[in-house]
């Protein structure tokens, strides 16, 4: 009986503790907290049974198969394999991409090495500009280079590096112009050319104003060393003009100047210019200073120019005259085409006279140094290429070459690495049917 007592007990004691627990689970469920747990579960229950069913994914679907997101495809349909990107994507200016931090990293360095070089290219050509010193110094090498190369660009990229704001008054340009008064025509027409390829870049219309103030206030110096200095700043002048790089309109150019002139020279640059402008032909302006004065002509042209200057030497024996026209030619660089047309022209004459007026001016022309002795080899070495085709019309040109060369070598203008390449004359082979 006791233990059946102490049995009934215990199991009293446990039904009563389960009636309190569920008595406890009640007061939970019935709680505010305990209801949106229970959503947030059977949210999230819900969440991973969306969409299409995980095992009945197909092959090639683009559809995001962790259950997650709107089931749109991947990056707007601009990504995966055959894929150009997105549609209008071309369209944009810049392309979003997605980087990864590496990426990124580099974009950020790439951004702020451009604004550090931008920032450090401003200070240091700021730095770098130098002061001009001394024109003959610092200019005159530029205009000299110009003078063999014509290049405009050359020249302004080379006064870019000097500080010009202390010469804005027109010296600058003056000293250009003061240069090419020194030279020949062809120097003047580069010059020309120059001022017009440097307006609006390196200097303005003030600048070409007080340039040419500066140059007709001062021409009783300039006559000194150049007696036809203004006839010459005339036509600059009204080449400037020509070329926009003065406004005259309605001719206020010239009526600054009306009653204010008390020197000759500086009045007759004046009437020069007005003369010229007045003519009113672009054409003329363009070519005032000749149109054979210009360093820019075609091959053909110079070729015609120096046969013609052989022709008149041949006619008259005056070598003086022909270095003044080769000189006026202004083309060094192309002197090789000279000895060329020279000695076929000496071989086409066949004479003895012809060879002596040749050797006579070759000698002269070494001598002075007016044709180098590179362009005397090449011109030399073109004519031994051409000798078969010389041949045709004159057949006995390799007797004639020997002797000419021999006579050269005599005189010392001619050296071995030269009369080493003479051409000989080809023998013709004797054949069977020959013998016969």
């Amino acid at each position: 009986m006791t233990t059946t007592s102490a049995e009934k007990a215990e199991v009293d004691a446990l039904i009563a503790q389960l009636s309190s627990s569920q008595e406890n689970e009640k007061k939970i469920s019935s709680s505010p907290d305990a209801t949106s747990s229970s959503s947030e579960r059977k949210h999230i229950y819900i969440r991973q049974n969306s969409g299409s069913n995980s095992t009945a994914h197909k092959k090639n679907d683009r559809k995001s198969r962790q259950g997650k997101g709107r089931g749109l495809a991947k990056k707007g349909g601009g990504g995966g394999n055959f894929t150009w990107g997105s549609i209008g994507s071309e369209l944009l200016d810049e392309y979003a991409e997605d980087f990864d931090e590496d990426d990124l990293a580099d974009l950020q360095y790439n951004n702020a090495k451009e604004k550090y070089l931008a920032e450090t290219a401003s200070t240091v050509q700021l730095e770098q500009l130098k002061l001009i010193e001394n024109f003959d110094k610092d200019i005159k090498p530029i205009i000299d280079e110009y003078f063999v190369n014509g290049d405009a660009n050359d020249v302004a990229q080379s006064l870019r590096k000097f500080d010009l704001r202390k010469h804005g008054d027109g010296e600058l340009l003056a000293y250009i112009i003061t240069v090419a008064l020194e030279k020949s025509n062809v120097h003047k027409e580069l010059i020309s050319r120059l001022l017009h390829d440097l307006n609006g870049i390196i200097f303005r219309i003030n600048d070409y104003i007080n340039c040419f103030n500066t140059l007709l206030t001062t021409l009783s110096d300039l006559s000194l060393d150049n007696p036809e200095c203004s006839t010459d700043i005339g036509k600059f002048i009204a080449r400037s003009i020509a070329d926009k790089c003065i406004d005259n309109t309605d001719g206020k150019y010239f009526a600054r100047y009306k009653g204010n002139v008390k020197c000759a020279k500086m009045q007759a640059a004046l009437d020069k210019a007005e003369i010229l402008v007045t003519m009113g032909e672009f054409y003329f302006l363009n070519n005032i200073w000749g149109a054979r004065s210009s360093g820019f002509r075609p091959v053909r042209e110079l070729a015609d120019r120096m046969n013609f200057i052989i022709h008149e030497y041949y006619d008259s024996g005056d070598g003086n005259e022909t270095i003044r026209c080769l000189k006026e030619l202004n083309v060094p660089h192309f002197f090789h085409e000279f000895i060329y047309e020279l000695m076929d022209f000496c071989l086409e004459k066949n004479t003895e006279r012809a060879q002596q007026l040749t050797i006579a001016l070759l000698e002269t022309l070494t001598k002075t140094a007016i044709i180098t002795y590179d362009q005397l080899k090449t011109g030399m070495l073109r004519l031994f290429d051409d000798m078969d085709d010389i041949q045709l019309d004159v057949p006995n040109v390799y007797e004639q070459l020997q002797s000419l060369i021999k006579q050269l070598e005599e005189k010392k203008i001619l050296n071995q690495d030269i009369t080493s390449n003479i051409p000989q004359k080809g023998r013709k082979r004797l054949t069977s049917g020959d013998a016969k």
